[in-house]
């Protein structure tokens, strides 16, 4: 393993390497071309208005200088920076993480080992919990395996002071992203699962 992913032989021996290979660097156009791009400037834009207008109204007040007032204009940054980072920062950060990144597929799982800002993390995805198998095709294909669900609860406070509890879920797909051998790892996978089935058939 020390040569696929340079986290020496941590491979179990009943595991027998199948491929590995490292995902292409570099940012992609299209990420940015996503909901999140809409979503992003709407978000922004309401931000930037009410750190404008807040500022605005401070000034025009004459307390722009006088605390707490000062501050308002303020609390409307970090909204600002989630925005561009919603426009911006994803593509951005998976550029980033996918540079220092590596991956190998065995006979019974498949390995994504990551190197970011000198933490070394390497996360085992076993096939039998392979629960998404879908093909992005293409010179530089990407081979998703894997869909997580997650469910978020939040609470909220109504007009009158009463808590509110709204829920909601979000899905993170898991794969191999942006590879040269996007079809043969896909077909790797299909017959890794089909193996599964027939042995738990039997």
């Amino acid at each position: 393993m020390s040569q696929t992913v340079g986290w020496g032989d941590v491979l179990p021996q009943r595991e027998r390497l199948l491929w590995h290979d490292h995902p292409a660097s570099g940012v992609v156009i299209a990420d940015f071309l996503t909901y999140r791009l809409l979503f992003g400037l709407v978000f922004t834009a309401f931000a930037l208005f009410w750190t404008f207008a807040a500022s605005w109204m401070g000034q025009s007040a004459g307390e722009a200088d006088v605390f707490p007032f000062n501050l308002f204009p303020f609390f409307g940054v970090p909204f600002v920076l989630a925005g561009l980072y919603m426009m911006i920062g994803v593509p951005l950060w998976d550029a980033y993480e996918r540079s220092r990144s590596s991956y190998a597929l065995t006979n019974h799982a498949a390995y994504i080992a990551t190197e970011l800002f000198g933490r070394r993390k390497l996360t085992r995805y076993p096939v039998s919990d392979m629960n998404a198998l879908e093909l992005e095709d293409g010179a530089l294909g990407t081979v998703w395996f894997k869909r997580d669900i997650q469910v978020h609860t939040t609470t909220r406070h109504t007009r009158n002071g009463s808590p509110r509890r709204q829920t909601y879920m979000s899905a993170n797909r898991i794969g191999f992203k942006r590879i040269s051998a996007a079809r043969s790892v896909y077909g790797m996978i299909v017959r890794l699962m089909n193996e599964r089935d027939e042995t738990v058939s039997t």
